[in-house]
């Protein structure tokens, strides 16, 4: 793979000179100052030219886990590390290259280009650190408790703290003002405290909060700030734009912090869940929401990076979910999953999930691929006296194995036209062929019913597979055996699973690709041999992540005996 070097812009111009015969002669020079974010590259044209440092922001779990999107480079974690204490905060460098995390109690943990400059691990303190807070050098650090009290370190200078003082509301937060020769607690009741050259431009203490504040966080310019608080709130004083919140916004867990853009004309807000909501000029480069998180998210840093986001474009974990139209409207299953399959059908031919749209996005996020199945079963007894009627143009009244195939191949054509309709693709299907459903006691009809389906998937371009057991597929369709790739149904655990994935039973005269089992309160999905050798033709590959830039400057241009010529 070819080495891209990102162009770095920083650019520092005290005096231009051009020295001439005559002598020095001064030099006018315009900079461009950057701004607004730049548009994401295409990742193939990335390729041809050194990139831009772009925007990024890292998520912190709890358990020291990291998450790194945009542009932003990850550089470690402490998952997996035996903590003495939960993580609570992050903070990252300069470069973009890496960061801090801190712990309740007051141990930090540094990662990549950031350096260990001390922390407060094992002395006595009187109540837990709550955050952490980087200055602008990346040469230091403070850490803050939830009664006010700030520890600095590195070249972090100590302007005082508010321990020892009445306060009506635990502290949250602490944030570096962009001299780094000042910083801003912020308590849950929305009172904001200034010390050094941070300026105080205001609080949300007299404001009704509905729920606590979480984090500030402050504008480039440090002549203002945003408060959020953990129901999505945003509040902004001094020069800070308000460009939107979460309030309102169906999120599975509390906004937990919140994180400016580079040019201060956006942020970024994360909630517990690792869910990151975009507003202003933020591009949305990914969340940990539902993917990744084995404990709750607790921070959000933001700044610039040079990494270059990885495309997503094989089978990450050979463990995967499937959920449908019963966990609409309650909380998706969580933790690192290869792939997820979406049930297409409200549990019967001709319905649809009510929320196939949203499970269908949380399936491909995080870096899951996507999958389909759909539900085939006998006409309802509603249904089942307008069959004929429906197919008369097709199939003779009498011929009642013709209009079987018929409700089979519509059915499941409707099901393909409405999730297309809804953004909702996968290259395979899997018919589910299960006795929970209705059917009649004629296999040989019931067979036509499942191979009208088949013939309606094969006909649109998709591959099919069939998730039943070998009981119930006997039961239902006897000895019909089309040699489609079975998604075995029925094993207790994962052992189970893997046996199965081994020996079988098979059923319709195909191989075992998936096995089910209960996992966590929810299905989960042991692929086999054949699926992972499969896993890209049969799953949705999700699109390859953006790689944000910042602007382009304007052209660098000298003024030379009043003619400006450029550079």
């Amino acid at each position: 793979m070819p080495v891209r070097t990102p162009a770095r812009l920083s650019l520092f111009l005290t005096a231009l000179v051009v020295v001439t015969v005559g002598g020095i002669l001064p030099l006018a020079v315009t900079l461009g100052v950057p701004g607004r974010l730049g548009p994401a590259a295409d990742p193939a044209a990335a390729e041809d030219r050194p990139l831009r440092p772009g925007p990024a922001y890292w998520l912190a779990a709890g358990d020291g886990g990291v998450f790194a999107f945009g542009r932003a480079g990850f550089a470690g974690a402490a998952s997996g590390t035996a903590l003495q204490s939960p993580v609570v905060g992050v903070a990252n460098t300069p470069s973009g290259d890496g960061y801090w995390l801190a712990a309740r109690d007051g141990g930090v943990f540094a990662f990549g280009d950031a350096r260990y400059l001390g922390g407060v691990a094992g002395a006595p303190l009187n109540t837990a650190v709550v955050d952490i807070a980087a200055t602008p050098t990346g040469l230091g650090y403070w850490l803050v408790g939830a009664d006010g009290g700030v520890f600095a370190f590195g070249d972090a200078p100590w302007h005082g703290g508010i321990a020892g003082t009445p306060l009506n509301s635990p502290v949250t937060a602490v944030v570096g003002t962009p001299s780094g020769r000042g910083y801003w607690l912020a308590a849950r009741d929305g009172g904001v405290f200034a010390f050094g050259d941070a300026a105080w431009h205001g609080g949300a203490t007299g404001i009704d909060l509905t729920r606590p504040v979480v984090d500030l966080s402050p504008t480039p310019s440090g002549l203002g700030y945003w408060l959020a608080a953990s129901d999505g709130g945003v509040f902004a004083f001094g020069d800070a734009g308000f460009f939107g919140s979460a309030l309102g916004a169906a999120t599975n867990r509390s906004v937990v912090g919140i994180a400016p853009t580079p040019g201060g004309a956006g942020y970024w807000l994360a909630a517990g869940d690792g869910g990151v909501f975009a507003f202003g000029d933020t591009g949305f480069y990914g969340s940990a929401a539902d993917a990744s998180v084995h404990r709750p998210v607790v921070g959000i840093a933001s700044g610039t990076g040079n990494a270059i986001p990885e495309s997503t474009r094989h089978l990450s974990s050979t463990f995967g979910w499937d959920i449908s139209w019963p966990q609409c409207g309650t909380l998706f299953p969580g933790g690192k999953a290869g792939y997820a399959i979406i049930g297409v059908t409200d549990g019967h031919l001709w319905d649809i999930n009510p929320c196939l749209a949203e499970q269908h996005r949380w399936s491909t996020r995080g870096g899951t691929l996507g999958g389909l199945y759909v539900n085939v079963n006998w006409p309802s007894r509603a249904a089942e006296p307008n069959v004929a009627a429906q197919v008369a143009g097709t199939c003779r009244l009498d011929d009642l194995a013709c209009q079987m195939y018929e409700w089979g191949h519509r059915g499941v054509a409707h099901a393909v036209a409405e999730a297309t309709a809804l953004g909702v693709s996968a290259p395979m299907w899997w018919l589910d062929v299960e006795t929970a459903n209705r059917w009649s006691g004629d296999k040989a009809l019931n067979a036509r019913i499942v191979r009208g389906a088949i013939d309606a998937l094969v006909a649109r371009g998709i591959e099919v597979g069939i998730y039943s057991t070998s009981y119930q597929w006997g039961v239902i369709v006897g000895d019909f055996a089309p040699g489609l790739p079975n998604w075995i149904a029925g094993p207790g655990n994962v052992d189970e699973a893997a046996a199965a994935c081994r020996n079988g039973p098979t059923f319709g005269g195909g191989a075992p690709w998936l096995v089910q089992y209960p996992y966590r309160g929810f299905d989960g999905n042991l692929i086999c041999e054949a699926g992972i050798e499969n896993a890209l033709r049969s799953f949705k590959v999700p699109p390859p992540p953006p790689v944000p830039e910042l602007p382009a400057p304007p052209p660098l241009a000298i003024r030379l005996f009043g003619a400006v010529r450029p550079l």
